[in-house]
């Protein structure tokens, strides 16, 4: 049954249902992955938000990718392939989180210059972020987008009940497109402009933040270890 009968056009129903997830649930569910990267590379108010548009990107590409999967596999969403599926994408988003945050951390305690980046604000970040993809935030935020919500559900859900099978692609593609739209960039902007404030614990915020990804890793593995 659809959250939302009185829209018809599956499209419509995707791109709605994503405005809705990004206003309700993606900004609480991603903040903390975005905030505590943004912490650990020390960006600024314009790097943050760079920062965490890439990060959705990589949301969207993941919800992309299932789509495409759906819509060339044809396979079956049922709850045994959805439990398995589930513990997996947790399992990736656990080891990728990980492995960022130990990044981080050691970056940060070779970092020699202490508060250089934040104390203009993450101008020269952000300008070295216009030459180069951040990988990372990327990396993020496919694992994250990997993990299937109830509102992605349902719009998969739509998806297998249309007739033609690429419209799955397009129906995921419109629900990330649509979550994307959400308070998390001005949020994860401010997140960034806040902690430039204070330049003389900027090693130690990184330190933070990267301790904070790990802690999140850790817990996505011990839900897939549990849920199984």
């Amino acid at each position: 049954m659809s959250l939302l009968p009185e829209v018809t056009n599956p499209y419509l129903t995707a791109l709605t249902l994503g405005l809705f997830s990004g206003l309700a649930f993606c900004t609480s569910a991603c903040l903390p992955y975005v905030a505590s990267y943004i912490a650990g590379i020390g960006a600024g108010f314009r790097r943050g938000v760079a920062v965490t548009a890439i990060y959705n990107f990589g949301r969207v590409a993941a919800y992309a990718i299932i789509g495409a999967a759906i819509a060339m596999l044809r396979f079956s969403l049922d709850d045994a392939f959805f439990a398995s599926y589930q513990d997996y994408a947790l399992i990736a988003l656990g080891v990728v989180s990980i492995g960022i945050g130990a990044n981080v951390i050691r970056n940060s305690r070779k970092q020699q210059c202490t508060g250089c980046a934040a104390e203009d604000g993450g101008k020269t970040s952000g300008n070295r972020l216009t030459g180069r993809f951040d990988l990372h935030a990327f990396s993020l935020g496919l694992t994250r987008g990997l993990i299937v919500c109830p509102l992605l559900m349902q719009v998969l859900l739509i998806s297998v009940a249309s007739a033609a099978p690429v419209d799955s692609f397009f129906i995921a593609l419109l629900f990330g497109l649509g979550t994307a739209l959400s308070p998390l960039l001005l949020f994860a902007g401010v997140a960034g402009w806040l902690l430039s404030k204070a330049p003389l614990w900027r090693k130690w915020i990184a330190m933070a933040g990267g301790a904070v990804l790990m802690l999140l890793g850790i817990s996505a593995l011990v839900n897939a270890a549990f849920s199984g």
